[in-house]
């Protein structure tokens, strides 16, 4: 199986979304893969930090792929 953007995409990565506090009193929320390390997400709502994540991810993933880096994989595949 040829492991390219669209192999990484599919696989079940763990999400975790935080609301985040800023300087002048407003919440944003950070979105991030725990076992993907320096990958994130931001967005006034939950859903537009998932959606952030998910085109950073896949920017990052593009990167390591043209740069011969290994690309990390989730650690525990989700339940069903």
């Amino acid at each position: 199986m040829k492991k390219d953007v669209d192999y990484y995409d599919r696989l079940p990565w763990k999400v975790e979304i935080e609301p985040e506090r800023q300087e002048d009193g407003t919440i944003i929320y950070i979105a991030s893969h725990p076992e993907f390390e320096g990958v994130l997400g931001s967005g006034a709502t939950p859903e537009e930090a998932l959606a952030d994540l998910h085109a950073a991810r896949r920017a990052m993933i593009e990167a390591l792929l043209a740069e011969g880096y290994p690309v990390p994989e989730p650690t525990m595949m989700a339940a069903v």
